[in-house]
């Protein structure tokens, strides 16, 4: 199922601004989460061998870079209006 695009030009700045700083929030959870189970990982492969749970992070990377790539689109828009 494909996520449905926003038309940010049809967003006001005060919208953009609320979308950057949801936006920027889940991407620091999501990439909190990823390191924390990136590390849990690592010991577990040192303790006990390969482990499902070092590749899990590395799954899930993409979505990190989608969600910097849609903040910096928004943030381009927002400086694009104030110009």
């Amino acid at each position: 199922m494909k996520r449905k695009e926003i038309d940010l030009s049809s967003l006001s700045i005060e919208e953009l601004n609320k979308q950057a700083k949801k936006t920027k929030t889940i991407a620091g959870l999501l990439a909190g989460i990823l390191l924390v189970e990136f590390v849990i990982g690592l010991f577990l492969t040192i303790r006990q061998g390969f482990s499902i749970f070092l590749v899990i992070p590395f799954a899930f990377l993409p979505i990190l870079i989608v969600n910097h790539q849609n903040i910096k689109k928004i943030n381009e828009e927002i400086a694009r209006r104030n110009s």
